[in-house]
């Protein structure tokens, strides 16, 4: 299946996001949009129609929303209508929904502007804690952006190792680490468990079977593939070092493993990690 037909839909996500400002700021119209190529087109919209707002395709520097995208940070409007300090090529959807004050934020990720995220109101409101607000629920989008590009390059990683037919590239244990790492990151329980999926190690018929190991423990045991440390791995893993010993006791009694390095090669012999 193509990498991009397993991503989560980012459309949803605006949607999602959107539906959650409206109710938190009681009543405003929120919309947002994500980047392609050098337009923005708005296709997320809760508490209006939607067809007048869906509408705008921004360029940096055009409205409030190509002005923050140009200078890439959060901006607002008291009264939208007498703003002298942007364009107002969009006064058309932005007027005709009421919308009297508005502020909108970037959504930044790897240092790139990606889509603008809104909030107007239908009554002047210049409050600083609005803007605030709409920030953070900006970086909350690409934090989960951020995850989805970093699932997605690894997974292209992946599939390139295994056409050229390696047969554990170091890279690959790296990938298959940080796969496991980004499922315990991911909010959506349903993604998370895609992610360990992908994740696990084709079974090879030749290989023993019968040993099991639970998520964490296979957790554990990729980092240590790494040669982390388990002071290392409980950071890593956001777990108390004793809670770390403690899975890795109860895998290597398991595996029959005597040392950590063994409990390593014995999950490969059973096709546990890459």
């Amino acid at each position: 299946m193509p990498v991009d037909l397993m991503r989560p839909s980012d459309l949803a996500l605006l949607k999602q996001t959107s539906r959650e400002i409206r109710q938190a700021l009681h009543g405003s119209v929120t919309f947002a949009g994500l980047r392609k190529d050098d337009k923005i087109r708005i296709t997320a919209v809760a508490g209006a129609g939607g067809g007048r707002l869906t509408s705008i395709v921004l360029a940096p520097a055009r409205g409030l929303g190509g002005r923050s995208w140009q200078i890439g940070r959060a901006l607002a409007v008291d009264d939208y209508a007498a703003a002298e300090d942007i364009t107002h090529d969009f006064d058309d959807q932005i007027l005709g929904e009421g919308i009297v004050s508005l502020a909108v934020a970037p959504i930044i990720v790897r240092r790139r502007v990606r889509g603008l995220l809104y909030a107007g109101r239908r009554t002047r409101s210049g409050s600083p804690e609005v803007l605030r607000f709409l920030e953070g629920r900006a970086t909350h989008i690409a934090h989960e952006l951020n995850i989805r590009d970093e699932v997605d390059d690894r997974l292209r990683l992946i599939r390139a190792a295994d056409l050229a037919h390696h047969d554990v590239p170091t890279d690959l244990v790296h990938l298959h680490a940080r796969l496991r790492e980004l499922a315990h990151r991911v909010a959506d329980p349903e993604v998370a468990a895609e992610l360990r999926a992908l994740a696990a190690p084709h079974p090879d018929p030749a290989r023993p079977s019968g040993v099991r190991l639970t998520d964490r423990q296979i957790d554990i045991l990729a980092l240590i593939a790494l040669g982390l440390k388990n002071t290392e791995i409980a950071t890593r893993l956001g777990l108390s070092l004793p809670t770390v010993k403690s899975y890795l006791r109860e895998a290597m009694a398991r595996l029959h493993a005597t040392t950590r390095q063994a409990a390593v090669v014995a999950a490969r012999l059973h096709g546990l990690l890459p």
